[in-house]
């Protein structure tokens, strides 16, 4: 508990003004026009007083940040998880890799991608003994969402790894398509 206490009061020291600025203070909506508003028509309000704004700096409407009290029915709207890729990392530049993928998804050397099925360890007591069997198997994903996943991480994950008593060394290996074959085809 102590290391998350000090990592964020270190990268809340580090964070900009602006940005720091933006996070602490919620800015609630008052009106249903602040919710459909696009960027453009905010950049369009914030350069009407003749000065460049950024996008950091670009806020709704100062009266509806001073003088109003967020209730139920004015809570900012919940918003879905992204998983965007991380391109150039503040830190050092990198590109970053997408952690659930990392926890979710395994690579095979041949490129492909194998994942657990979906509700694997939910309500057994009234799932069948074949369906079981099932959800302990494991599925290949598709080529587009291999191509996908693959954009998603970095080199480092995309390199062979070799493991004592693997339980995948079987499908490590995809000797039967021309694209994936190591071994030369015997005639």
């Amino acid at each position: 508990m102590f290391r998350t206490v000090a990592c964020l009061a270190v990268r809340n020291l580090t964070r900009p003004s602006c940005i720091r600025r933006l996070a602490a203070t919620p800015k609630p909506i008052d009106q249903l026009g602040d919710l459909t508003r696009s960027f453009s028509t905010l950049l369009r309000i914030g350069n009407a007083s003749g000065q460049l704004r950024t996008p950091f700096t670009v806020t709704a409407q100062q009266s509806c940040i001073l003088n109003s009290v967020p209730s139920p029915a004015t809570a900012p709207l919940q918003q879905a998880p992204v998983r965007t890729v991380i391109k150039f990392s503040m830190r050092s530049g990198k590109r970053k890799s997408v952690k659930p993928v990392i926890k979710r998804f395994k690579r095979l050397d041949w490129g492909g991608w194998i994942r657990t099925k979906a509700g694997r360890h939910k309500h057994m007591w009234k799932k069948s003994a074949a369906r079981k069997r099932r959800l302990r198997q494991h599925v290949l994903v598709n080529s587009q969402q291999a191509t996908l996943l693959d954009k998603m991480v970095t080199k480092y994950w995309k390199r062979p790894r070799f493991y004592i008593n693997d339980p995948y060394t079987p499908y490590h290996t995809r000797e039967e398509f021309r694209e994936t074959r190591r071994k030369p085809m015997k005639y």
